[in-house]
Formats: C-alpha cells, sequence, structure tokens
C-alpha cells in the first residue's frame, strides 16, 4: 500500500513543480535583468548623470558668484547714495561759508550804512586804525581757510563719487558677464538632461526586452520540465517517501574528496583513473558496500529521492544526470558533497572535482534524481 501511494505521489509532486516554473516564469521579475548591452548604457548613463551633477555644482557656483557681485553692486550704489548726499551737503556747506565771508567783509568795511572812509575816519586813534584794520585781516583769513577747507571737502567727496561711479560700471558689467555664464550652463544642463533622459529610455527599453526574453526562455524551460515530468514518469522509479529515508553514508565523503586531481580514465575504477560510476563504485565499496559498474544501473540501486526534492539530499548520495534530463539516458553520476555540490569524474581530459549541482541543473537541466544506499 505504502508503495501505491508513493507511485501515486510522483506525478502530483512533478506537476506541483512544473505548475511553479510555470507560475514563476509569468510572475513579474523581482530584480531587473541585465545584459552586457544593458550594462554598458547604465554605465554610460551613470557618468552622464555625474557630468550632469557637476554642471549643477558649478552652475551653483556661478550662481553665488552672481549673487556676490549683485551684492557688491548693491554696496556700492548705496555708498554713491552716501556720498551723493554728502556731496550736497558739502555744496551747501560752501555756499554758507562764501555767504559768511562775504557778510563779515561787508560788515568791516560797511557797519551800517558807514562805509569805509567813516571807518577810517572814525578811528580815534592810530594805534585804533592799525587794531581795526588787523581784525578785519584776521577775520578775512579765518572765513577764507573756511572755504578753502569747504572746497577740499568737495574736492574728496567728488573723487570718492567717481571712483564709486567707476567702481558700479565694472561691478555692472562683471554681473552681466556671470548673468551670461549662469545661462551658458543652464542651456549645457538642460541638453545633459535630455542625454539623460534618452539613455533611461533606452535603459528601459533594453530591460523590458530583456524581460521579454527571459520570459519566453521560461516559459521553454516549463515546456521542457513538463516533457521531462513525462519522461520521469515513464522511468519506472518509484521516490521514496521522505520519512522513510535512511541515513545515508556522510562517511564515504571524506574517502571520495581524497581523490580530488585524480586524472578522468575511460573505463577507469582505480586511484590511478576513474570514470564516473567508476569513481562512486569504488569509494562505496571502500565502506563496504557494492555498486553496479555503470551509472545507469546505479541509478536503479538504493532509495530514489525526486529531482525536485534537493532539501533531502544530504552527503554521501549518488545524483545522476541524462540526456535533457531523462531518466532513460542516464549517463553521469557523482556523489553529493552537501552544500549544493556534488564530486565526479567530468570527462576525458579532466580530473576528480567538486563542482556545483544547483548551477548544473540550471544549466543544463539534466538532473534526473538521486539515489541513498
Amino acid at each position: 500500500m505504502r508503495i501505491a501511494t508513493a507511485h501515486r505521489s510522483i506525478p502530483g509532486a512533478l506537476c506541483a513543480l512544473v505548475l511553479c516554473i510555470v507560475v514563476v516564469a509569468s510572475a513579474p521579475a523581482v530584480a531587473a535583468p541585465t545584459t552586457p548591452e544593458i550594462e554598458a548604457k547604465r554605465a554610460a548613463a551613470a557618468s552622464a548623470q555625474a557630468d550632469l551633477d557637476r554642471m549643477n555644482d558649478e552652475l551653483e557656483v556661478r550662481v553665488e558668484e552672481y549673487n556676490a557681485i549683485t551684492e557688491a553692486l548693491e554696496q556700492t550704489r548705496a555708498e554713491i547714495r552716501e556720498t551723493q548726499a554728502l556731496l550736497e551737503a558739502a555744496r551747501r556747506q560752501l555756499t554758507a561759508a562764501s555767504d559768511q565771508l562775504a557778510r563779515r567783509a561787508t560788515s568791516i568795511y560797511k557797519d551800517g550804512g558807514t562805509g569805509m572812509l567813516d571807518v577810517l575816519l572814525g578811528t580815534r586813534s592810530f594805534q585804533d586804525l592799525i587794531v581795526r584794520v588787523d581784525l578785519a585781516v584776521r577775520i578775512n583769513r579765518q572765513d577764507a581757510a573756511l572755504v578753502a577747507s569747504v572746497k577740499d571737502a568737495k574736492v574728496r567727496v567728488e573723487t570718492t563719487e567717481r571712483a564709486l561711479q567707476t567702481r558700479e560700471a565694472e561691478q555692472t558689467s562683471l554681473r552681466g558677464q556671470a548673468e551670461a555664464r549662469r545661462e551658458q550652463i543652464e542651456a549645457a544642463i538642460a541638453e545633459q538632461e535630455a542625454y539623460v533622459a534618452t539613455l533611461d529610455k533606452e535603459i528601459k527599453r533594453l530591460v523590458a526586452e530583456e524581460q521579454e526574453r527571459q520570459r519566453r526562455l521560461a516559459e521553454e524551460r516549463a515546456r521542457q520540465a513538463a516533457a521531462a515530468a513525462a519522461a520521469y514518469r515513464s522511468a519506472g522509479r518509484t521516490a521514496a517517501e521522505p520519512s522513510e529515508l535512511g541515513p545515508g553514508h556522510p562517511e564515504v565523503v571524506p574517502i571520495a574528496l581524497s581523490y580530488l586531481g585524480v586524472p578522468y580514465v575511460w573505463g577507469g575504477s582505480s586511484p590511478a583513473g576513474f570514470d564516473c560510476s567508476g569513481l562512486c563504485q569504488y569509494v562505496y565499496a571502500s565502506i563496504g558496500i557494492g555498486l553496479p559498474r555503470t551509472s545507469r544501473s546505479q541509478y536503479t540501486v538504493g532509495q530514489h529521492i525526486a529531482r525536485d526534492r534537493l532539501d533531502l539530499l544530504v552527503p554521501g548520495d549518488l545524483v545522476f544526470f541524462g540526456t535533457d534530463g531523462d531518466p532513460g539516458q542516464i549517463h553521469h553520476v557523482g556523489v553529493y558533497v552537501g552544500d549544493g555540490n556534488y564530486l565526479h569524474a567530468p570527462q576525458q581530459g579532466e580530473v576528480v572535482r567538486v563542482s556545483s549541482l544547483v548551477e548544473r541543473i540550471e544549466r543544463r537541466a539534466d538532473y534526473v534524481g538521486a539515489s541513498r544506499l
């Protein structure tokens, strides 16, 4: 009864495997696919984006330069306004000083309605005349010095104003140049952004094409898996229930590993040279278990583990391979050593080595299952 149940479970497991493959093939990929062409485009896009980032950095520098020049220009214009106010004040002071000089001269030479002759004739003594003349000269000199000082201040303010106006003209020119550079960089950035967008669009197109190619490939693999499942059902082996599997023989693994590097010899079954089935027969004989000579015969020995139950494999299990995954065309066998790897004597010109079982399944899809002795 257990055998019959196990036999009925094989098609169900295989159908589940095929269904899983079909679902995976039709589901959207989590990670974007890649090809050398896509990677080259991505590298070009990354380089273009880096250039765009540098251009944006340069634009920020130029904008800051423009802002600094604008700030300096505004400061200069504020100083010009202040200088113009000072100049206007100096002009008023000059007018006031000149008027004062004229008024004082008039008051010396003319007191009320009295003329200069009256002033001179009105002196009581020669000493009084000397004093009056000396006073007039002193007042005249003082007011003249005041006028001269105001004139000098006015000249200095006018000189400052001209210098500020020259600086304003230079800063206005510099700001115009900065504005022109900013516009040039903005135009270059717009062009670079368009280039980056074109690359991104091209990458999306290539990724979509690769996704479609992989989808078709997955569908083809699902078809092949379905065909292999049909071939598996016709192979006549019944998978053991997981709970019924024995512990296996992991002790054979160190023995098998000791023959790493032994050359492949067609028909070889000794440490002088092995073929695939000769290696398995020899290492199992070293722990007292006899095996048939060929891989096809060895496939019929022990408890069978279905190809979709890699999780059940333990070190020491024999793993088998058939053309296009057909159990009726088994041509290769190896010893499972754990972690998804197996030891085998590959082919003429090579040596005994460890290979990835998972990688072989993905690359060649010729794995047909395992046997536990």
